[in-house]
């Protein structure tokens, strides 16, 4: 009986000292995980930002799904430390986009954000806290199924390490203050701390990526050794490109959130190739090349604008290099992609460029039926300057110089004025439809 009492009590400690081991390892392991310690979402802009508030910087891997649209954001496993906030969950209702947080693999936290449309990553990059810890950051904005399509299959074929070039990226300061909401359960835990939680969305929103532009490139036609068309009284094209160019550029940056630049700015001459690469190059969101015609017969009068007819084949293609002289299309390095991929990938790009160049023609017609000149509408042509692959792009030729009426007028500041005038309206109408 003794000898039974004398085994019980051992095993009872031996269970003991076995359990207060496996509580100490718990515990040691639950201190080396993640925390996540906040979810929010804020709209800025035409953007949605996502903050996730973590204990320490890990690695992420990010993966875009459709059918339901999402993003999956998969870290090593986290411990979910957002107070009171579920771990499903929306934003404010101005927020279409909701979130889910599963320990659903070995080792793994899968952060889900479903958003309700089509959907383009515009930054993704980690910040550190104010008072220890790191943020990731997430900046979601509606785009096209074919942006979405593009914008998966960069994401999804990144490597680890190019992923992790993209996630130490720094964006710069903006300095115009961006609200963000709690998430809904959260409202208590603001008014516990109401003057900690407002400088601390300060010290979060800060240092924002860069103001987001509508970068417009205008190509004035010809110039130094091309003169273009001569005039009726020997006035030269390329004159009359630049000048109206640059009003045009003057009337552009005025408008919030537009920036314009010029493919030449003095009297120099610029290969058609090199005019669109510098867009690419840019990665402008509209090219406009700006040219004055010229013809046979002196009573051959008015405007009109072109977009391009015939893509050009993937192999005689311009493409934009990177550092290692690889084609890139959009997002995505062709030369990484099999030749089947590379086909699809650019006639998707090629069908949008036209179909928004068309968009912005019917804009910019539109703005030029009050212009007291004769319009010869919309036609397609096979132009070198219209060729980029990706960037929606017209030329507008403004008159005749070979007509003595329209050379007058293109030689005319106050004509050229309310011909750019309008030519600006259209690009800001194209800028709030199309890009927001």
């Amino acid at each position: 009986m003794k000898m039974g009492l004398k085994n019980y009590y051992s095993a009872t400690f031996s269970l003991l000292i076995f359990s207060c081991i496996i509580f100490q390892l718990n515990t040691l392991f639950a201190q080396s995980l993640n925390e996540i310690r906040n979810i929010r979402a804020g709209k800025h802009d035409n953007f949605y930002r996502v903050v996730l508030e973590t204990s320490k910087k890990v690695e992420a891997i990010v993966k875009l799904k459709d059918n339901p649209y999402r993003a999956i954001i998969t870290i090593p496993e986290s411990l979910w430390r957002v107070g009171s906030s579920p771990r499903i969950g929306n934003f404010q209702s101005n927020i279409p986009i909701s979130y889910t947080f599963r320990n659903d693999e070995f080792g793994k936290t899968n952060l889900t954000l479903k958003i309700e449309k089509p959907f383009s990553l515009d930054k993704i990059f980690w910040l550190s806290g104010a008072n220890g810890g790191e943020r990731l950051v997430i900046d979601i904005y509606y785009s096209s199924e074919t942006d979405f399509i593009v914008t998966q299959k960069s994401f999804n074929d990144f490597s680890k390490e190019q992923l992790n070039v993209v996630l130490r990226e720094k964006p710069e300061i903006k300095k115009k203050e961006v609200v963000l909401f709690e998430g809904q359960k959260q409202k208590s835990l603001i008014s516990k701390n109401k003057n900690d939680v407002n400088e601390e969305n300060l010290s979060i929103l800060t240092p924002l990526s860069k103001p987001v532009t509508f970068l417009v490139v205008i190509d004035p036609g010809h110039g130094g050794k091309d003169p273009g068309a001569i005039g009726f009284s020997k006035t030269l094209e390329k004159d009359i490109n630049l000048y109206a160019s640059k009003v045009l550029q003057e009337k552009l940056n005025k408008i919030i959130g537009v920036k314009a630049v010029l493919t030449r700015t003095e009297d120099n001459f610029v290969s058609l190739v090199d005019r669109y690469k510098i867009a690419n190059q840019l990665k402008a969101d509209i090219f406009i090349s700006l040219h004055s015609d010229s013809a046979k017969s002196k009573k051959v009068s008015g405007y009109s604008i072109f977009s391009l007819n015939k893509d050009p084949d993937i192999e005689t293609a311009n493409f934009q290099k990177n550092n290692n002289n690889q084609n890139v299309l959009g997002n995505v390095i062709l030369d990484e992609q099999i030749q089947e991929t590379q086909n699809v990938l650019y006639k998707m790009y090629q069908r949008r460029k036209r179909n928004y160049s068309i968009k912005l023609k019917n804009l910019i017609l539109e703005e030029l039926k009050s212009l007291p000149t004769n319009s010869r509408g919309w036609k397609e042509k096979n132009f070198a300057v219209l060729k980029s692959p990706v960037i929606p792009s017209v030329l507008i030729e403004m008159g005749f110089l070979s007509n003595k009426i329209d050379e007058k007028n293109l030689n005319n500041p106050i004509f050229i004025s309310n011909l750019m005038d309008r030519i600006s309206m259209a690009v800001s109408k194209y800028k709030n439809i199309y890009k927001n």
